[in-house]
């Protein structure tokens, strides 16, 4: 401070004169009068940098508060160019059946449903695609031939043949029609205990069938939720999960990033569209750090977790916001034909929303999502 200062200098001037320290006290009250012409430019000039320190320490508390997340838990990530900015991605809804139905009659009077009730648009309508059980493939192929409907299967292996009892190789379902996978859900996760590099093994044998695509799983467990872990988690989740993938492969479009936030599983909760959109922003500066603004900008990323009629439409809505995962509500045909109809609506134009980073909600700490109008039977 310019108080302390000057004491300082004034007994620094003090004593050089020399004397016993009572003599210097003195002596410093006389030099202080005459040194106050020195002084005073040295005051101001300490009084500046006092300011500009405390601004910049205000400033870095408040940067260290805006996200929930610390740069030592996730790597800075470049800007991105946003959706706004004229890039057009054609949305994708798929259906995630899981264990369900029970019966292969069930299994197939939904997909007859299905077939009745989906209706093909043209190159901007929505991509379709369903993800029955294994046994259920071949109905599921057979039954959706010509409806625009692609199937996929809920998991694949990473070897190609051999020895290995109960796996299915990727070449497998690409030779009885299936056209996806989907890999890393967080039921793989966390029941079968799938590791990122798990994940990523099984994506590479994917990726070398031509006719397959990919749907990748990432998100945050309530507790990662809680403790403000959301980016930090899917930044891990992407940067195992893509590892080794050529850039050429996400560019040509055939990777899909699902974001499920665990907690919103099956417990009838969900993210608001602004939560998904700041996460899936998220996921995009990822992708952007670890391969080019293009494989970013072009890569479809779709929103999971307890999507319901209700809540997808504005979910979708969102700039970065290309589709949704559905579960429990993809096992009846009319609410899962209702959430591809939420799909055609066009995105909020840039104007209607917030940009700024100090308005967007912090996903992670004190941010209430939104209830489903209606919880799910089976789980998301």
């Amino acid at each position: 401070p310019p108080s302390l200062m000057n004491v300082q200098l004034t007994f620094a001037f003090a004593f050089a004169f020399g004397g016993s320290e009572a003599q210097a006290v003195s002596r410093g009250t006389r030099v202080s009068v005459a040194a106050k012409p020195f002084l005073r430019p040295l005051s101001r000039l300490s009084h500046h940098n006092h300011n500009r320190n405390t601004r910049a320490a205000s400033l870095t508390r408040t940067r260290a508060t805006a996200w929930p997340w610390t740069r030592q838990q996730a790597p800075e990530l470049p800007p991105l160019a946003s959706s706004s900015q004229g890039v057009k991605r054609r949305k994708i809804v798929a259906g995630n059946w899981k264990l369900n139905p029970t019966t292969r009659q069930e299994a197939v009077t939904l997909l007859q449903e299905l077939s009745q009730q989906h209706q093909q648009r043209g190159e901007d309508a929505p991509e379709v695609v369903v993800f029955p059980p294994l046994t259920y493939l071949s109905d599921a192929i057979c039954t959706l031939q010509g409806t625009g409907i692609k199937v996929g299967a809920q998991n694949a292996g990473s070897q190609g043949k051999g020895a290995f009892t109960g796996e299915i190789a990727p070449s497998m379902l690409a030779s009885a029609g299936c056209e996806y996978v989907l890999l890393g859900h967080s039921e793989r996760r966390t029941l079968f205990k799938e590791t990122d590099e798990d994940i990523n093994h099984r994506m590479k044998a994917c990726l070398e069938q031509p006719a397959l695509s990919v749907i990748l799983c990432v998100g945050e467990t309530l507790q990662e939720y809680e403790a403000g872990l959301l980016k930090a988690i899917v930044d891990t989740q992407l940067r195992k999960g893509l590892a080794g993938i050529p850039t050429s492969e996400l560019e040509s479009g055939r990777i899909i990033i699902a974001y499920e936030p665990v907690w919103a599983i099956g417990t009838g909760l969900v993210a608001t569209p602004d939560q998904a959109q700041a996460a899936h922003e998220a996921i995009r500066a990822t992708v952007a750090s670890m391969h080019s603004e293009k494989a970013a900008n072009s890569l479809r990323i779709q929103y999971g977790g307890s999507v319901s009629p209700d809540s997808a439409s504005s979910l979708m809505s969102m700039p970065d916001v290309d589709g949704a995962l559905v579960g429990g509500a993809s096992l009846k045909a009319d609410s899962f034909t209702s959430i591809v109809q939420g799909a055609l609506s066009d995105p909020l134009p840039p104007a209607a929303l917030t940009k700024k980073k100090s308005d967007l909600p912090k996903v992670g700490i004190g941010s209430a999502a939104a209830p489903a109008a209606e919880v799910n039977p089976i789980p998301n």
